[in-house]
């Protein structure tokens, strides 16, 4: 069996330290608190392809996007040849899926519906009034959110 090494095409593993040179260039003139939400995705046609994990990266990257352009050409240009120098920086949003332990781990520490002990009162008398059992058995689950000015403190 051949080494690991071997394996892969020659265009493949030139193509993976390309991304991982443009990654660390973008890493250096990133703010810090941008980098764990930012990945260099590809580079095809004299773009670079960068993807975030959430719209708001992508809005802040696209304001930083005339730096980070200017950047990446300066310190590429010995790097690449003419015909492969960076013309535009392309950004998307790739959202992470999330394990059912992760979505069950967020809703633990979302606080749950809270409402005032007013409108907890409001909506019991408002049940107490209604004729239509579901909507009454609705009214009075959500008057059970109710909190007390004691909590509220």
């Amino acid at each position: 069996m051949k080494p690991i090494n071997e394996q892969f095409k020659p265009e493949f593993l030139a193509q993976a330290k390309k991304l991982d040179y443009f990654t660390q260039l973008l890493h250096s003139i990133l703010p810090v608190e941008c980098r764990g939400h930012v990945a260099v995705a590809n580079i095809r046609n004299q773009n670079l392809m960068l993807i975030t994990d959430s719209p708001v990266w992508t809005t802040r990257l696209r304001q930083l996007s005339p730096q980070i352009l200017e950047f990446i050409r300066k310190n590429s240009a010995n790097k690449l040849n003419n015909k492969e120098q960076i013309h535009h920086v392309q950004i998307s949003t790739r959202y992470q899926a999330s394990s059912p332990d992760q979505q069950l781990a967020n809703k633990k520490n979302k606080p749950g519906l809270q409402i005032s002990e007013k409108t907890a009162s409001m909506l019991t008398q408002s049940a107490d009034s209604i004729q239509h059992q579901q909507l009454k058995t609705a009214l009075l689950r959500i008057a059970r959110h109710g909190r007390s000015r004691t909590d509220e403190e």
